[in-house]
């Protein structure tokens, strides 16, 4: 039987808005597990950012009960969090969060630095990790003279060097054309088979879905498997 990595329970979120209470996640329940990749498909405003933020600890939740890895989140404070995100889970952002000025060694050394891994080990991992990736080449190019899709995977390595057991990717593709996004959806499929990482995408593109053996759409706060 196959490990439950996620277990997410009447999770509800509410935002306020011209001084009204909007539900924009409705009692949201949800299991994962090892190995999956998920994607949550869904328009702009269905709540699939907030749902991605909540499972990494970047956002709380109004009700309900997120366990990841045998963690309720819900119970854990920031430092908490903060340290659940540089061993368990990784998120990338839709605008990859990667710091311009810094080079892509410095942009994905960034994790090992906050989880005080020794300056030896982290070039190991490091180099490891940019070889996978296929850009060791560029380890001392700034990253504001990348690619679009450089830079994705540069953002990708980042959220790799931990060895997460859940990556969370927030709209990977809605920067690239889709030949590239073609290429990093193809990338997350082989991180999913060399390291049995759980990865949970969300997109408004539909043509997405063929990448993963999960499917859920959200709609108006609603998620349900398809």
């Amino acid at each position: 039987m196959k490990d439950i990595i996620v277990t997410v329970k009447n999770l509800w979120k509410y935002y306020n808005y011209m001084g009204q209470r909007i539900a924009i996640l409705k009692g949201v329940n949800v299991l994962l597990y090892r190995g999956d990749v998920a994607c949550i498909y869904g328009p702009s405003g269905a709540g699939k950012t907030t749902f991605l933020k909540i499972l990494a600890g970047l956002e709380r939740p109004d009700a309900g009960e997120i366990i990841v890895e045998g963690y309720n989140l819900t119970l854990l404070d920031d430092d908490a969090l903060a340290t659940l995100r540089t061993t368990i889970v990784s998120y990338i952002p839709q605008d990859y969060g990667l710091i311009d000025d810094f080079t892509v060694y410095e942009n994905v050394e960034l994790p090992l630095l906050v989880a005080g891994i020794p300056e030896e080990e982290r070039r190991v991992i490091l180099l490891e990790t940019l070889r996978y990736m296929g850009i060791v080449e560029k380890m001392y190019t700034k990253v504001k003279y990348l690619s679009g899709g450089e830079k994705q995977r540069v953002a990708i390595a980042r959220a790799l060097v931990v060895t997460p057991s859940l990556l969370l990717a927030d709209e990977p593709t809605a920067n690239l054309d889709w030949e590239n996004a073609k290429r990093v959806l193809e990338l997350f499929t082989r991180i999913n088979r060399d390291f049995e990482t759980t990865i949970t995408i969300v997109s408004h593109d539909a043509r997405v879905l063929e990448f993963a053996n999960r499917r859920f759409a959200l709609y108006d706060g609603v998620l349900k498997e398809v």
